[in-house]
């Protein structure tokens, strides 16, 4: 009995069929492509004005303000694997081959922007929207969901938690530390660089990721453009 009840309480929210299902959905609109491609794109071009426009205060496509990390987060939770995929490329190609970081080390440095989202997605989808938390954030600024009250003050305790310091922690470690590896930071800098980065993720994300999600997310569902599993 505490098995069914438990299986109804998880279908009674509205935000149950978001999953970690691989291929849900077999058809997928022209549209759902387009922006899939459109998104990439956008974070690509994000992720080398977050260097740029930082000037001094940027160095080896690190940011000491990397506004781009709320856009490929939200992203990652509403369109999965793509979203990962505009996270990865943004920083290959915006904050890593754009700004003069070499083929080598912008491959190798962007899984640092690669494994937060994809973190945040497994614990999102696969663990805390069955427990009442919405896994496309928007208990993080609505009181109710569809009818159903937003338990806000969890929400904003596991998005503070999760998204702005453990997941930030492997981030970090991987995006800094391979640069260290491959000796593009000294020995000297690496702290200064590696909160520099956890700090540049955490900051955006807590200030930006409300916004979009107030004045998007319900807009991409109503379209159907939400991504039920990882790839669709």
């Amino acid at each position: 009995m505490d098995n069914k009840m438990s299986e109804a309480t998880k279908q009674s929210y509205p935000w149950f069929q978001y999953g970690l299902s691989w291929n849900p959905r077999k058809n997928v609109s022209t549209t759902q492509y387009v922006l899939y491609a459109v998104q990439i794109a956008v974070v690509i071009i994000l992720s080398y004005l977050s260097v740029v426009l930082l000037g001094p205060l940027s160095y080896s496509g690190i940011s000491l303000f990397y506004f781009v990390t709320p856009f490929f987060m939200v992203f990652s939770m509403w369109w999965g694997l793509w979203g990962m995929l505009g996270a990865y490329l943004g920083a290959v190609i915006g904050a890593g081959l754009m700004v003069g970081l070499g083929v080598v080390p912008s491959l190798l440095y962007a899984t640092g922007d690669l494994v937060y989202p994809l973190l945040a997605f497994i614990a999102y989808r696969g663990f805390l929207a069955k427990r009442g938390i919405d896994p496309l954030w928007r208990d993080l600024v609505f009181k109710e969901i569809h009818g159903t009250p937003a338990k806000r003050k969890a929400a904003w305790g596991w998005f503070i938690l999760l998204n702005g310091i453990i997941f930030n922690i492997p981030s970090a470690e991987l995006g800094v530390g391979i640069q260290y590896a491959l000796g593009l930071i000294p020995p000297s800098a690496f702290w200064f660089w590696w909160w520099g980065w956890f700090i540049s993720d955490a900051i955006p994300l807590i200030i930006i990721t409300p916004i979009i999600v107030k004045g998007l997310s319900n807009l991409v569902e109503r379209q159907g453009l939400v991504n039920l599993g990882w790839i669709t």
